[in-house]
């Protein structure tokens, strides 16, 4: 039972007895600005990530700035900047975040936002060591037996903290996928407060392919056998490589992320499922998805796909139990002996650790496993000039993702190199040899001198 004392909602500690779910549903209801005036100075709030994250209790929440203080916003990857995350507000308010998104970098310029360095599996870990008080998630409409589905991003939601928390706060909105996701699921007596608020999604379009892009997912499509299981990620490379893979058979997929090159290997039959050791009976098993209102429609109660806990996606030995899978990742920098940067350049954090570190050893100990690692050649510096990927060494403070006793194939445009059990000698020379031609040269005087040619 609730009742509102000024503008702040109270829960009554005695438990009422409802005659259904619907009722309880609607007792429960409430506005956003009274779910986020619950909020006090020093509470630590989970706010789950991307299109998870609930926008009205987000608005409502900024309006409190200056009413409480100290409160730990934990999210990751925002899709959207909310007055809670500008620098006036950061005695109000202050965020931690597992990955780097492009508002998480504003954040961090501004000096609002701190990262917390963590393989995205030990998310549950973090949630727990951090005490988050409060959890908040956007939700699906109740099905039939009550049931909302904390749909994309609930991976970023750890289930003990919505178990333990003082506060279960959830804003419900009809354009939100159901996905097919045991633990997304969360029934309405789970829940304290509930937030009726039906706003469009994020949907991140269809990212277009650069000729580099193409030419990397050329060879990389190359090394996928039939019958492989494949890790995609999401942009142009993975739509690429996705786009490449039609003519395959009988692939499954087991990923990080879901994104719409995945629809299209189902309904072209490349993807489907047939030999996959792991998870069998799904053709895709993932941990949150991204994409386009067409897609988020596909996803909708679609028996083809598995959602499970990030935990349970990215922890090695799950991954290792998917024979012959290609595990594609994405790089910054490498030096020349086979180091991998992945997240920062310099001090400045660009994106996260990620899945890169656990799908790599995952794939290390899988039968047939591979690891494939993409990289553009180049990159054009803030003055116009165009600079190498491939370096003798990193800029100062440069954050070494994988280490390059685990690194095997690397790719960019101009060709693969298999650094797997290779020399420092072997590495570096085959490292030039798929750099851009433009930097081949300086790139064997710097390795000559560090006696490493």
């Amino acid at each position: 039972m609730y009742t509102v004392t000024g503008n702040v909602v109270q829960k009554l500690r005695s438990k009422k007895h409802y005659t259904n779910w619907q009722e309880e549903y609607e007792d429960k209801l409430c506005s956003a600005d009274q779910a986020a005036a619950l909020i006090k100075s020093g509470d630590r709030i989970a706010m789950s990530g991307g299109t998870s994250i609930p926008y009205e209790f987000s608005r409502a929440l900024s309006k409190r700035a200056g009413q409480i203080k100290n409160v730990g916003i934990s999210m990751g990857y925002a899709m959207a900047l909310f007055d809670y995350m500008k620098p006036e507000n950061h005695e109000s308010f202050y965020l931690e975040t597992v990955f780097v998104g492009p508002m998480e970098r504003i954040c961090m310029d501004w000096g609002v936002c701190q990262y917390v360095p963590i393989h995205l599996g030990e998310t549950a870990n973090y949630c727990r060591a951090s005490r988050l008080n409060i959890a908040v998630a956007r939700v699906t409409p109740p099905d039939e037996n009550g049931f909302m589905c904390r749909s994309n991003f609930a991976s970023f939601l750890d289930l003990d903290t919505i178990r333990e928390a003082d506060y279960v706060i959830v804003e419900v909105n009809k354009h939100m996928p159901r996905l097919v996701a045991p633990e997304f699921k969360i029934h309405v007596s789970e829940v304290d407060y509930i937030i009726e608020h039906h706003e469009p999604i994020f949907e991140i379009p269809n990212i277009e392919i650069t000729e580099a892009e193409q030419k990397m997912a050329d060879y990389i499509s190359e090394m996928i056998p039939d019958g492989a299981t494949v890790q995609l990620g999401f942009g142009g490379l993975p739509n690429a490589i996705g786009y490449n893979l039609r003519n395959k058979k009988h692939l499954s997929i087991y990923s990080e992320v879901a994104t719409p090159a995945m629809k299209d290997l189902i309904e072209c039959g490349a993807v489907d499922g047939s030999m996959r050791t792991f998870m069998q009976g799904r053709k895709v098993v993932a941990g949150f998805c991204v994409g386009t209102r067409d897609f988020y429609d596909y996803v909708e109660n679609n028996q083809d796909f598995e959602f499970k806990l990030i935990g349970f996606i990215n922890n090695p030995l799950n991954i290792a139990k998917n024979d012959n899978i290609v595990a594609i990742n994405n790089a910054l920098m490498l030096d020349l002996t086979g180091q991998v940067a992945s997240e920062s350049i310099g001090a400045k954090q660009y994106s996260g650790t990620g899945g890169q570190v656990q799908f790599i050893l995952g794939a290390k100990f899988a039968k047939n496993g591979k690891n494939i690692l993409a990289i553009n050649s180049t990159f054009t510096d803030k003055d116009g000039k165009l600079r190498s990927k491939i370096m003798p060494s990193f800029p100062e403070n440069t954050v070494v993702t994988t280490s390059r006793n685990d690194v095997e194939y690397v790719v960019t445009e101009y060709g693969v190199a298999y650094l797997k059990y290779k020399s420092i000698y072997q590495r570096a020379k085959s490292l030039i040899a798929i750099a851009h031609p433009d930097f081949r040269d300086e790139l064997k005087f710097e390795a000559k001198k560090r006696k490493w040619l």
